[in-house]
Order: structure tokens, then sequence, then C-alpha cells
């Protein structure tokens, strides 16, 4: 009897262990990718995506400044982004997180009174999307790990 309780609880604890070990994780490195912007529909009062055209421009310039961001997100809840463009030295941030569900807080200061907001849509084991909420302009911000 003392056997079967004893490989009873060793089952579950295995079984747990396998979902924990299944679970996708935020900590990593990260870069970013892609970065969809939105505007607000005045019709309708609703964040929609830029135009196409518009979203070619935005790309562009991205491109033409060369920026380029590295996040890593630490299992202690600190992070530290890197952010590089042409001709100028790397910006670097370092600072706390905390994640409760989806909603990913990173104390970004407040802006004319506004919280940022991070709301982690997608996250596999190789892409993280975000809807990231900044000065009431929602941007789509994709990464991918490194």
């Amino acid at each position: 009897m003392k056997a079967l309780r004893i490989l009873l609880i060793s089952g579950i604890f295995c079984f747990i262990l396998s979902f924990k070990s299944t679970a996708q994780s935020v900590v990593g490195k990260w870069t970013r990718n892609t970065t969809r912007v939105f505007t607000l529909d005045k019709a309708t009062g609703k964040q929609v995506p830029l135009s196409d055209e518009a979203q070619k421009q935005y790309n562009d310039a991205v491109a033409k400044n060369g920026y380029s961001e590295t996040l890593e997100l630490k299992s202690n809840n600190t992070y530290t982004s890197i952010v590089t463009t042409t001709g100028e030295a790397p910006r670097v941030h370092d600072g706390k997180y905390t994640l409760q569900g989806k909603e990913l807080d990173m104390n970004i200061p407040l802006v004319k009174g506004e919280k940022t907001t991070i709301t982690i849509v997608s996250l596999t084991n190789k892409e993280m999307v975000w809807d990231l909420l900044f000065m009431g302009r929602l941007v789509e911000v994709f990464y991918t790990r490194i």
C-alpha cells in the first residue's frame, strides 16, 4: 500500500513537471523583427493598421536608420534592452518587469500621465508578439528568440 502511494505521488509529480517543461516562457533573448503600426479610425474610434503604403514608409525609415533592438528578459524579473541605429552608440536600458497572465509590465515611466501597456498576444518557443499601447497608439511588435 505504501509503495502504491509513493508510485502515485511520483506519477503526479512527473505529470506536473511535464506541463512545466512544455510551457512557453518570455525568459530569454529576443530580437525585434517587425513592427506593425496602427492609427485611430476617426469614423469608428477603433485602432486600425496603417495603410500598406504608410506601413511601407515606416518600414523603409526603420531600415534606413538601421534600427535594431535586442531584448533580454531574465528569470529574476529584470531585463536589458539594447537599441542600435546607424552611426549612434547603442542605447542600453536595464529595468525590472512583472508578468501577470498576458500583461507584461516593464515599468515604463508615465508619458503625459499615461501608462504604456504591453499585452502578449502570442508566444511560442520561437516568436513573441506584443500589443503595445503607448500614448493611446497601438503598435504590434514581433520578436524572434535568438
